[in-house]
């Protein structure tokens, strides 16, 4: 049985408690040069985790003799994140400055999209291979297609290359009912990467499952795949395993924040509701545990679809135990 600590949100800002919290799930385990993992928001997304909380897991990774750098990779969408000078331009923005953070601020990708393949499909971004140790620091959240995004979620499509992250978006492609295309254009319009043609058919070479073709439509002619989230949760599931396993170093810790949880994910730029009120944080060396016990404090029955579909085939690829001991600090 694995153990995740947790320390409740009302103490989140109190003096020295992230400090325990982490020294308790063993951060003296990450050592070198420190990849901070987390997902800093996409432009106008209010509910990212703050520099503020930020700052001081960077100094106590340093008190423990690591050398951490703040990291995130680019998106497979054309928004503000797309290219590392883009994303940098909206890290800024979200105030995740090296001068404030007391660390650097490097998105792992590089300018020109660089990763290590690992296997057939995944490619790890070059600046987290390199890394001597991660700490992995994720957002509880809903999301549209995944049900949950968790830890397992934050290594599987945010520490990977553009090509992994269109592998994992092949099953959330969309499908198409010519019957009920009433010829609108306004999928064509709303699609930025030339994936539908004249006649409205689908370019799978082109198309990265984005979803904004489905939400233009007003006929009902594009549809998600009927089993999508569970077909994409499994996906997390393997990417996740295959990042872990073909990193050239075993010390991770994860840290999960279940505040401003919202049915989407930081890449939304707003969210109308939240799911529950503030929780706490927990922290854990084993992904399943700390993804496991951030469901079951949420509640499973929040979630639009069964959000554990990754966490049970995580523990299947060998990441953890979902039976967890859950120890309040």
């Amino acid at each position: 049985m694995s153990e995740v600590f947790f320390i409740r949100a009302a103490d989140i800002g109190a003096e020295n408690k992230l400090e325990s919290l982490l020294e308790h799930a063993g951060v003296d385990c990450l050592s070198g040069v420190v990849a901070l993992k987390m997902h800093m928001g996409e432009l106008n997304n209010k509910t990212y985790i703050k520099p503020e909380l930020v700052k001081p897991i960077v100094e106590v990774v340093k008190k423990h003799g690591g050398k951490p750098f703040v990291t995130d990779t680019t998106t497979i969408y054309k928004e503000k994140r797309y290219t590392a000078m883009d994303y940098y331009e909206t890290a800024f923005a979200h105030g995740f400055l090296p001068s404030f953070l007391g660390c650097p601020v490097l998105i792992a990708d590089g300018l020109r999209d660089d990763g290590v393949g690992v296997s057939e499909h995944v490619e790890i971004a070059k600046y987290i291979y390199e890394s001597d140790s991660m700490l992995v620091i994720s957002h509880a959240t809903g999301h549209g297609a995944s049900s949950f995004g968790g830890a397992i979620k934050n290594v599987a499509m945010g520490c990977v290359t553009k090509n992994t992250k269109k592998y994992m978006h092949e099953v959330t492609r969309p499908v198409l009912n010519h019957d009920l295309c009433t010829g609108c254009n306004k999928c064509r319009e709303v699609c930025k990467h030339d994936a539908i043609g004249e006649t409205y058919m689908i370019n799978f070479d082109n198309c990265i499952g984005c979803g904004a073709c489905i939400e233009a439509c007003e006929s009902g002619a594009l549809s998600s795949p009927p089993d999508m989230s569970y077909e994409l949760q499994k996906r997390l599931a393997e990417v996740a395993s295959t990042v872990i396993h073909g990193l050239p170093y075993t010390d991770l810790l994860y840290l999960n924040f279940l505040i401003n949880i919202t049915p989407f994910c930081d890449c939304a730029e707003f969210a109308p509701e939240y799911l529950c009120p503030d929780i706490g944080v927990l922290a854990s060396k084993d992904i399943v545990a700390v993804d496991m016990a951030t469901i079951e404090l949420i509640k499973v029955e929040k979630f639009k679809e069964d959000p554990a579909i990754q966490v049970r085939e995580a523990q299947r690829l060998g990441l953890g135990e979902r039976d967890y001991e859950l120890i309040e600090l």
